[in-house]
């Protein structure tokens, strides 16, 4: 009883399914503690908080198998997202207060911002470049990562519907 869904259906199935997983992953950055400390140390835990956060609401739905990990690595201070085969690091480089990415796209060192949620600014583009003075905040790298989740269907598609002949 599979009939092959329309291209069209199936495209707005998935725009939706972004855009609630967009609104999952930012309403579980809105609760988040103010950053402490001035310190790019403290800023990265404060970061990790917010993504580990964000991994827990993501993977709520998303489900353990197919869901997002987030390893934290202590000496030195590193994170790693991981899913699907996409895979983003973030190290910390203590000695020059600055935070290195690699993986999807990212690439380059970032400084910490002074914001209200850890926010990173890429010191790698020049001034010139689009998205110059963008802030890289945990709820957006979480998106980037989770960009091609699918949601699991829901079960009331699968059943018959109130009109059963």
């Amino acid at each position: 009883m599979d009939e092959p869904q329309n291209p069209i259906v199936a495209m707005a199935e998935r725009l939706r399914a972004r855009r609630d997983l967009g609104a999952a992953i930012d309403s579980a950055m809105a609760g988040a503690a103010p950053v402490r400390g001035d310190d790019a140390a403290a800023r990265f835990g404060a970061l990790a908080e917010v993504l580990a956060t964000g991994t827990k609401r993501l993977n709520s739905i998303l489900g353990k198998r197919s869901g997002v990990t987030l390893v934290r690595l202590e000496r030195p201070p590193r994170l790693r997202l991981r899913f699907g085969g996409k895979r983003i690091a973030l190290d910390l480089d203590e000695a020059r207060q600055l935070v290195v990415i690699a993986g999807a796209g990212l690439d380059g060192e970032y400084q910490f911002l002074d914001a209200e949620v850890p926010a990173l600014m890429n010191l790698s583009k020049i001034s010139t470049d689009a998205g110059y003075r963008d802030a890289l905040t945990g709820s957006q790298l979480l998106k980037m990562i989770a960009e091609d989740a699918e949601l699991p269907r829901p079960a009331h598609l699968d059943a018959p519907g109130p009109l059963s002949f």
